[in-house]
């Protein structure tokens, strides 16, 4: 496993950090299907969702019913961009931008678990997730990835680092003891 920590300054659109930002591009280059969920107006995957209408995105569903409709048409994804609202803040804020009121459950939703589910359904094996946040958890051994890359991206005293992992999917089914 590759790991490197950078000082990068922050920036609420995650991949205009130069750190990040290279270190997407890294993955984007070996890649012919990807998808983002969360894409903003960064149109750099090929299958791009925001639930904000006023983005560039191509849908502008929930992103579970996103990944729901890109398993259903059966699209097969090499690489995906997952980085979600990391807390309940950023999640209302989201909501805010769009009208939709927030309510308990949806706070409790930065494990973004069906989320992750459905990605491991689109991804073959060998295929690579990019996971962001303030947390290393990604998609995980029981999901059947392991860890390529960490790249930690400190942005100084009063910010959270963020946390940029690259899992791929593997072949071999993990044993949990």
């Amino acid at each position: 496993m590759i790991m490197n920590r950078v000082w990068d300054m922050p920036n609420s659109n995650t991949f205009e950090i130069p750190s990040i930002r290279d270190f997407v591009r890294k993955y984007l280059r070996d890649s012919t299907v990807s998808v983002d969920p969360f894409a903003r107006n960064c149109g750099w995957a090929t299958y791009t969702n925001d639930l904000n209408p006023d983005t560039s995105a191509q849908y502008h569903m929930d992103a579970l019913d996103f990944l729901k409709k890109i398993r259903e048409d059966g699209i097969v994804s090499d690489l995906v961009l997952f980085d979600p609202p990391y807390s309940p803040r950023q999640i209302k804020e989201c909501y805010d931008q769009v009208g939709i009121k927030m309510g308990a459950l949806d706070a409790m939703r930065t494990n973004w678990m069906p989320e992750r589910d459905t990605i491991r359904d689109i991804v073959p094996t060998g295929g690579i997730v990019l996971s962001f946040g303030w947390n290393s958890m990604g998609m995980g051994i029981n999901r059947n990835f392991d860890i390529d890359e960490i790249l930690l991206v400190c942005h100084g005293v009063g910010h959270s680092d963020t946390i940029c992992m690259a899992e791929r999917k593997v072949a071999h089914q993990h044993k949990m003891f």
